[in-house]
């Protein structure tokens, strides 16, 4: 048995067992999903095996087996889930994707169903978005005072463009929700378009990518910037187009934000240039890169040894390690003469953070272990 902090009990595994599993198909989804949402997973895995259907929660960046049905239960479950997403129930054998909204609490809950054929039958990813994050901000994340400090330097002025990097699931789009919470304003415009909107915030002009409306990252920005935007955000530059726009309004007196795919806040301009930009539109246009990664903290209860509000992990949370690099003018020079990464954190200024100084004071402060960092760093 599990305790919440609320005090309730709740079982650790919660569908039952082969030889007792009861309960419509209905009735298993939804308990399914309110133990997600109880226990903070970012993702819902529900795959056939050889013999029964295996429901996976991803809790802190980490896969944990919450129950499993009779394989006889799959069928109805999938039929449920594509019910909810509006999906095709007779398409077993091609790819399908899907929203739902489930409420709970009197809260609308966004979810994202992908649908996939498999050996074994279809398995469904369900995507639990973050809701409405009014209090979201930088010193809420876990990063460190310094990282805080130069994301809000960067971030000061009217124009340029700020990217936020790092792999799937570190926690770009937070960083980026959190930076623009800061310097929100009544007289400020805020323009976002995303794929798909992860947070909804009062007050901006947020927009989703919808391909079969014609709304794609390319033509999406181009009509953005007629709607007057002083901040605009690109959910992610992902093709050479994007990028282009993406420059072309940070050049233009836009203050733009978006996040990119790299390891390193030093491997953008490199990639940038890769996607087709010129180096010298990059050096004029990027005032800032920050890279992160989310690596799990030691929990609290248990001090790492494991127990059951850590599901038995040592861990419970995540903290942002994160380099900050703000782009000043000899950076800018060597990116224009499209340095290398070594020459580039030499010519970088001094007030910078990097990765190793980020592990190393979380280490030294006990919050997290090597053994997560090299986890996260080498996966």
């Amino acid at each position: 048995m599990m305790k919440t902090k609320g005090g309730d009990v709740m079982q650790s595994f919660v569908w039952h067992d082969r030889e007792r599993a009861t309960g419509t198909a209905q009735e298993l989804v939804d308990l399914l999903l309110s133990y997600s949402l109880l226990h903070k997973a970012s993702d819902i895995h529900i795959e056939p095996l050889d013999n029964v259907l295996r429901a996976r929660c991803r809790i802190d960046g980490v896969l944990h087996v919450v129950g499993t049905l009779p394989k006889e239960k799959a069928e109805a479950v999938l039929i449920r889930l594509k019910i909810m997403a509006a999906l095709d129930i007779a398409n077993k054998r091609q790819p399908q994707d899907g929203r739902m909204l489930w409420r709970q609490d009197g809260r609308n809950i966004d979810l994202r169903l992908s649908t996939m054929p498999t050996v074994r039958g279809e398995k469904a990813v369900i995507r639990i978005l973050g809701e409405n994050a009014p209090d979201l901000r930088l010193d809420g994340l876990g990063l460190q005072e310094k990282a805080i400090r130069l994301i809000r330097r960067i971030i000061g002025g009217k124009n340029g463009l700020f990217l936020v990097c790092g792999p799937t699931g570190s926690g770009k789009t937070t960083t980026l929700y959190a930076a623009l919470r800061e310097i929100a304003a009544d007289d400020v415009s805020i323009a976002t378009l995303e794929d798909p909107v992860e947070y909804k915030c009062d007050g901006f002009c947020q927009s989703q990518i919808n391909p079969k409306g014609g709304i794609e990252f390319h033509n999406g920005l181009r009509a953005l910037l007629r709607q007057d935007p002083d901040i605009l955000v690109v959910g992610e530059i992902r093709d050479a187009e994007t990028a282009a726009i993406a420059v072309r309004a940070a050049l233009t007196g836009h203050l733009v934000f978006s996040t990119l795919h790299t390891s390193s806040a030093l491997g953008v301009p490199g990639r940038l240039v890769d996607m087709g930009v010129e180096a010298y539109l990059v050096a004029d246009a990027l005032i800032g890169v920050t890279a992160q990664r989310l690596v799990r903290r030691l929990c609290t209860d248990c001090a790492g040894k494991g127990c059951d509000a850590c599901h038995g992990s040592g861990y419970r949370g995540r903290i942002c390690l994160a380099e900050v690099v703000p782009v000043g003018k000899a950076l800018r020079k060597v990116i224009r003469n499209m340095g290398g990464v070594e020459e580039m954190k030499r010519a970088a200024a001094e007030d910078v953070l990097f990765f190793d100084d980020a592990v190393r004071q979380a280490l030294n402060e006990a919050v997290t272990t090597e053994a997560e960092i090299h986890r996260v760093y080498t996966e």
